[in-house]
């Protein structure tokens, strides 16, 4: 079981917390303030495997001490506490090393959610660091034994790197019931999409999944009241909304090994010019954007949501295909129509998942 460190420089705050950690049955203690936190950490790194610290503290704020665990050690995880990141200080800590976010205030179900998320993420990462020592050793070992152990290494790379963009993914999908594997099938239709249009390698297909799972990464400095109303957004909401992609973009640039920010930034772009963020047209789109976009809005309109049901897999293709030309890229709409069967067959694979199945590993 995984030792917490709650940091937070109000007394009342970090107590509870550390109260309710201990009721799910994890050991928690208590530093009043980033300094304290690192004076613990110090004095021996491996005996705390998740912090829960607040963002905004005196002399060592959330950020600054984030960024210090890291160096001190890379597999503890961080949480931020806060009541609203806006965009620069959410990529800013997500560049530092945080792995999520907690909102304040919290309800003891998306503690434990947070818990059990941070708790797996510990575990791939101390996963990551054994590796890491295997590799070392390659040194003395001989040739075929270093090419088996690399290509295991690499292989385990790629579970790592997955695991870690679902569990982002996953963050900004526990907002809102109504999204829950929503970037689990978009990446499936995506992906299935693509397959049938054909040409592709495996590496640009992967590539083009990553971007699926992250396409709406960029909602985590979008407020909950925003992403979760059950009426119509007024216009300064919208305007909120639409700075997802962007944020999304700036949050993906550093993902190491792959080039998923123009699939991230412009999966909003319509084909006649009229989307955002830049109001791109036709082939000046990124083809993987243009794929999500299809695969995005063929999942929103199959899902039911609080104002309208569910469209069938026939009623949501036809759609698609009136806004063909205008919305979508009219070759990737006949693709996506002559793949009716797939689609149906798809979708109602997905919705036979539990949710706890969503998130399996690639």
């Amino acid at each position: 079981m995984e030792r917490v460190l709650v940091v937070d420089d109000e007394s009342h705050y970090r107590n509870a917390l550390a109260d309710a950690v201990r009721s799910k049955g994890m050991e928690a203690e208590v530093a009043e303030n980033g300094r304290a936190a690192l004076k613990h950490i110090e004095r021996d790194p491996s005996q705390y495997g998740l912090v829960y610290t607040d963002l905004r503290m005196p002399e060592v704020g959330g950020v600054e001490l984030v960024q210090r665990l890291s160096r001190i050690d890379p597999t503890i995880v961080s949480v931020l506490l806060t009541g609203f990141a806006d965009s620069a200080t959410t990529v800013a800590a997500l560049r530092a090393g945080a792995f999520d976010f907690l909102n304040k205030p919290f309800t003891l179900a998306e503690l434990e959610t947070s818990l059990e998320r941070a708790t797996e993420r510990r575990r791939i990462l101390r996963q990551h660091e054994q590796e890491r020592t295997h590799l070392e050793q390659l040194l003395h070992k001989s040739e075929s034994e270093k090419q088996h152990i690399l290509v295991h290494h690499e292989e385990e790379m790629r579970k790592i790197l997955v695991s870690s963009v679902r569990a982002h993914a996953k963050s900004i999908e526990a907002k809102d019931a109504y999204t829950a594997g929503h970037c689990d099938r978009v990446e499936r239709y995506a992906e299935l999409l693509a397959r049938r249009h054909g040409g592709f390698d495996e590496k640009w297909i992967f590539n083009l999944r990553m971007g699926a799972i992250l396409h709406d990464i960029g909602k985590i400095g979008v407020r909950s009241e925003v992403l979760c109303k059950p009426v119509a957004l007024d216009v300064h909401e919208y305007c909120e909304i639409q700075t997802h992609p962007e944020i999304g973009g700036r949050i993906v640039r550093t993902l190491y090994g792959f080039n998923v920010e123009p699939a991230v930034r412009h999966h909003h772009e319509r084909f006649d010019g009229k989307g955002y963020p830049n109001g791109l047209k036709a082939e000046m789109i990124p083809l993987e954007s243009r794929f999500i976009f299809i695969a995005d809005t063929f999942d929103a309109i199959t899902s039911d949501r609080p104002y309208r049901r569910a469209m069938t897999t026939n009623e949501a293709l036809d759609e698609i295909k009136r806004n063909a030309g205008t919305q979508f890229d009219p070759a990737l709409v006949e693709i996506a129509i002559d793949a009716r069967i797939q689609f149906d067959r798809a979708r109602l694979e997905m919705a036979s998942r539990p949710r706890g199945d969503y998130f399996a590993v690639l």
